[in-house]
């Protein structure tokens, strides 16, 4: 009797009835790849494999890593942009608030981001980096806002520092419970730097109820001491 080969015996998916199926199955791969290793070192023969694809049938999808990785980006920055754009907070406090849990919650959208960045590719969706942009800059030329602001600087700052914050969150640096103390500091920063207090009581409310409470300290009596 032959032998059975105990090699992979999983079936493989082929082209099939559902070439977009197949198509967001390898496209989820390579995202978690990317998400997991970086781009330089993806391969679209590794991503056929991680998505139990046949070799031939992701070339046919995805001639080149090139137009994997862009796809890749395409798709992350489309959703977040619907994501985004399908929940906008009313008040300056809650914005805050929801861009801080998104990014926490969203760790491979952020880790696919700095990859994209240190690998120097160029951003496929400039149009999500743009409204965002836009949105502070009608933050910065609010009647409630200070004069003097440069909104591109504004937005990189806001960005960079939610980014690197949510980064050390996910590495393990910092507890995910540190959510709430960032986003009340970020607060604060806007309210001494950006906005006027007087036309943003959320933000200063939001902040006030934040405050810890003063350590008090403790006095021995003098029969304590003796």
């Amino acid at each position: 009797m032959q032998a059975r080969e105990t090699t992979d015996e999983r079936p493989r998916r082929g082209r099939g009835p559902d070439p977009d199926g197949t198509r967001d199955v390898i496209l989820a791969a390579a995202q978690a790849m990317m998400a997991e290793r970086g781009i330089e070192g993806l391969t679209v023969s590794d991503v056929a494999r991680r998505a139990n694809v046949n070799r031939g049938t992701a070339y046919q999808h995805f001639p080149s890593r090139d137009q994997l990785v862009a796809a890749v980006l395409d798709r992350v920055a489309w959703s977040t942009k619907l994501s985004i754009n399908a929940t906008v907070p009313p008040t300056v406090s809650e914005r805050i608030d929801y861009a801080v849990d998104y990014f926490l919650s969203h760790p491979e959208f952020v880790r696919l981001t700095m990859f994209r960045m240190l690998s120097g590719v160029p951003d496929p969706r400039d149009d999500l980096w743009a409204g965002f942009v836009a949105r502070i800059r009608r933050l910065a030329t609010h009647p409630g806002s200070r004069a003097g602001i440069d909104a591109e600087m504004l937005a990189l700052m806001l960005v960079g520092a939610t980014m690197f914050w949510s980064l050390r969150v996910n590495a393990g640096g910092e507890s995910p419970r540190t959510a709430r103390r960032f986003a009340r500091e970020m607060k604060r920063l806007l309210l001494y730097g950006v906005l006027r207090p007087e036309a943003h009581r959320d933000v200063v409310a939001a902040v006030r109820s934040g405050r810890p409470k003063p350590r008090l300290r403790r006095v021995d009596s003098p029969a304590r001491r003796a």
